[in-house]
């Protein structure tokens, strides 16, 4: 405890200095998932031992499962309706996947950057800016009561936080989100002096504070509309604590042939119901404030299914070949998948598209050259959906044999061939 709070009085009198220079906030995807931004960066390696231990460092190595807990006004309807039953849910995973070592669960509901798990809040009433955005008080106990079901077990803890804030509703969003956005805007117009940014920063620290020794990091999702600088929210989250293991679902590379052009996969097989061409995610370091990479896959929009034959004859095996990364030789960072387990990320009623056999091949292929991954695992009624679970526990069962169970090899499905290929 006094390391850490050593590193945290050095990190805000960095941050205080900085301010005094001059480094001020500047303003800066379908609701799920940004989209992404061409980016060149570098294909240099760099060995382990030219860094320091990094905060990432708990990831290697380690699969993990999604729990998602609904926030807001969405939470108490979910109490009201009887189906909010993730503790029982928590409890469930620990008792048949002992092995997985960490857990994505909720700091904002899903997609949804304006509804909170949490009701109070260390430095803003929030409630008063408008009580949709968080549960009734007795209903912010559910997410403390998950965190601690994991923590007890040893599992580590990602809080998914939408970065977006409440200026991502729009006109097509309900109306009572509607009415969240205008009261959000009257807040930061009338409290801040117009200044989003900083509002938006002051009202996540102070949920950040209350889970503070709870968690051990967290996946930003929606970056590109963050209000402020990417720099500005990061130093915010770590001046609360600096040991935190942070991803940013911001920007995308993709893989490129010989001539430098994008490689695009043209079909995925002969059942291939998609004419879309689309490109192929590479999980490496898109910015210098991560610890481990988004792992956000192709968007699932542009063709893309979230277990592609593209992914497993180049997203893993780059993951193999080095499991850590840098970005501009800033600092080190795991590679880390984070993979839909259905057709969509979230919803429990969309098509399965994962099998035993890939979803093993994929965990142990990950894990074993010491990356990270986290299926996006679905609820119902706050259990994991019973099709999942199913395949996790297969999973759980054969990566801890001694040895371990091998895999299927992998073969490209008939009739599968990128764009340019003879089919």
């Amino acid at each position: 405890m006094i390391i850490k709070n050593q590193l945290k009085c050095t990190l805000l009198f960095v941050i205080t200095i900085v301010g005094i220079l001059g480094c001020n906030s500047t303003p800066t995807e379908s609701k799920d998932s940004a989209l992404d931004i061409e980016e060149e960066y570098s294909d240099e390696k760099y060995s382990e031992e030219e860094y320091s231990d990094e905060n990432a460092n708990w990831l290697a190595g380690s699969w993990g499962i999604t729990q998602r807990v609904d926030g807001g006004y969405k939470l108490d309807q979910s109490v009201d309706a009887g189906t909010a039953h993730w503790v029982a849910g928590a409890e469930k995973i620990i008792q048949n996947l002992p092995s997985s070592g960490h857990v994505i669960t909720s700091f904002t509901h899903p997609a949804h950057a304006f509804l909170f798990t949490l009701r109070d809040n260390d430095n803003v009433d929030v409630a008063a800016i408008h009580p949709d955005m968080v549960p009734q008080l007795e209903n912010e106990q559910i997410i403390f009561d998950v965190i601690n079901v994991y923590r007890k077990a040893g599992k580590k803890v990602i809080l998914y936080l939408n970065a977006a804030g409440p200026s991502m509703i729009t006109d097509n969003d309900p109306e009572n989100e509607r009415e969240i956005k205008a009261a959000w805007e009257k807040y930061y117009n009338t409290q801040w002096k117009g200044d989003e940014g900083a509002a938006w920063r002051y009202l996540v620290e102070g949920y950040a504070k209350r889970f503070d020794g709870l968690v051990d990091g967290y996946w930003l999702d929606n970056v590109r509309k963050l209000p402020g600088s990417l720099s500005d929210f990061v130093d915010t989250l770590r001046s609360v604590d600096p040991t935190l293991a942070i991803g940013i679902n911001e920007k995308k590379a993709y893989f490129n042939d010989a001539s430098g052009e994008y490689l695009y996969v043209d079909s995925d097989g002969l059942d291939d119901q998609d004419g879309t061409d689309y490109k192929i995610i590479k999980h490496v370091p898109t910015n210098k404030y991560e610890d481990f990479t988004a792992g956000h896959i192709t968007p699932l929009g542009r063709g893309a299914p979230p277990n592609s034959w593209g992914y497993e004859e180049y997203t893993i095996p780059d993951m193999q070949e080095s499991a850590w990364d840098s970005y501009n030789g800033n600092k080190k960072v795991l590679k880390h998948g984070w993979f839909p387990i259905r057709s969509t990320w979230s919803s429990s009623r969309s098509d399965l598209v994962f099998g035993i056999e890939q979803a093993y091949r994929f965990t142990r292929k990950i894990t074993d050259a010491g990356a990270g991954i986290t299926w996006s695992t679905t609820q119902d009624k706050g259990y994991l959906s019973t099709d999942e679970m199913d395949i996790m526990i297969e999973i759980e069962n054969r990566i801890t044999q001694t040895p371990k169970a091998n895999y299927e090899t992998y073969q490209r499905p008939v009739g599968a061939y990128l764009l340019g290929e003879t089919p």
